[in-house]
Order: C-alpha cells, then structure tokens, then sequence
C-alpha cells in the first residue's frame, strides 16, 4: 500500500520531464537584425530678401491722461497719413502697440503727468523706399523706431533645391561610411525632416533717426538659413 503513492510521483515526475524535453528543440523563426546606417545630410538655403518691417511710433507726454492721449493721436494720425502717401495700405500698416501710463515724481510718489504711446508696424516691399519711408515717417512727427528687419515673402523660396542637396549630401557620407566598413548602400528605409528650413528674417541694428537732408542709407542683408536632414539606409 505504501508503494503506490511511490510509483505515482514518480510517473508525474517523468511526464514533466517528457513535456519539457520537445520544447527545447522547437526551432526559432527569429531573423537577424537587418543591418541600417543613418545620416545626416545639409545643405544652405541664400536667398535675398523682398520685404523690410520697420517699426514707427508716436510718444507724447501731458498732464492729463487724456489730454496725452489726444496729443499722441493727432501725431500719429499725421505720420499714418504721410505713409499713405507714399503709398502704402492698409495690408503695409497695422497698430502693434498702444500704452498710456502715469509719469511720477523723482521719489516715485506723486503723478505729474501721463505718456502716451502708439506704434505702427510697416511692412516695405519696395526695398528700395525703406530710407525714404523712415525719413517721411520722421518729418511727420514719429520720435520712435524699432530695428529694421529683413524677410523673404516666399518660406518656402529655394526649400525643394536644398533639401534635395542635402538627401545627396547624406548619401555622400553613408557610401564613404559603408566602404570603410565594406559594405555597401542599399535602398533608403526613412526620410526626415529636422528643424529649421525656411528662411528667417534678418534684424538689423537699432537705428536712431532723425530729420535730415538726405534719405537713410539703409543697406540690404542676404538671408541664409541651413535645412537638414535624417536618411536611413539599408546596408547590402
């Protein structure tokens, strides 16, 4: 009778063991890791810019707040009408600050007075007219200027020819890799885009203006930018 429970563990032993045995030679379907290489390839992107926006401004100061703001207003009307006339609409100008705010005393106590503020963004697009525009827009009564920036009314100008030289410029690099570890380029698996690629603007220096006799020399930058781009290949 005691020989039984023996015999049993043992059966359930061996079938363990039977059931585990197969299952070690099964064959793996896992293939080998497919060999890649990825690169980065750049390339410029120069290009001369068609349009400048240029800040222009108006700040008067009175004793009253609205008295500032009345002054500011008959002012800035003038220097809008004298762009105007020289051509510019309303698409060229638009309204990028308003501000009236309290003037204090030295011990910053007391209100003596109120600023007022109002300034116009003009976008040129005959690059050619940028002095005269500041220079009509100061004979008009503006005392406030921002920096002239530079800009490519096209992003997209010159993209397709410049990411095209750089998919070549990668695969130049990828074939010099893939011969120094003798193997060769096979078709691509993945293009990316990386950041950057349209042309930005160009800010110039702050410029002080004043009246004078002649028109500002205002002097055209070019514009370069630099596009980049990821390219996986299959290595043969």
């Amino acid at each position: 009778m005691k020989r039984f429970p023996l015999v049993v563990a043992g059966f359930l032993a061996g079938a363990v063991l039977a059931l585990q045995v197969p299952s070690t030679a099964q064959p793996t379907d896992e293939k080998p890791a497919e060999r890649t290489i990825t690169v980065s390839g750049t390339a410029k992107i120069t290009v001369d810019p068609d349009e400048a926006v240029v800040r222009l401004g108006v700040r008067t100061q009175a004793d009253r707040a609205q008295e500032a703001m009345d002054l500011n207003s008959q002012k800035m009307s003038k220097v809008i009408d004298a762009l105007r006339g020289m051509g510019l609409g309303d698409d060229d100008l638009a309204t990028s600050l308003i501000e009236l705010y309290p003037r204090y005393d030295d011990r910053g106590e007391t209100v003596i007075g109120y600023d007022a503020a109002n300034e116009v963004e003009v976008t040129i697009r005959d690059l050619g007219t940028v002095g005269r525009v500041l220079d009509t827009a100061v004979d008009a009564g503006a005392n406030v200027a921002g920096g002239i920036s530079f800009r490519v009314s096209d992003a997209n100008e010159g993209l397709d020819e410049a990411l095209a030289e750089a998919v070549v410029d990668a695969k130049a690099k990828a074939e010099t890799m893939a011969v120094a570890a003798d193997a060769g380029v096979g078709q691509v698996m993945t293009i990316v885009e990386e950041a950057g690629g349209q042309p930005g603007p160009y800010y110039a220096e702050r410029v002080a203006y004043a009246a004078a006799d002649t028109a500002v020399p205002v002097e055209t930058p070019t514009i370069e930018t630099t596009v980049s781009v990821s390219v996986t290949w299959q290595l043969t």
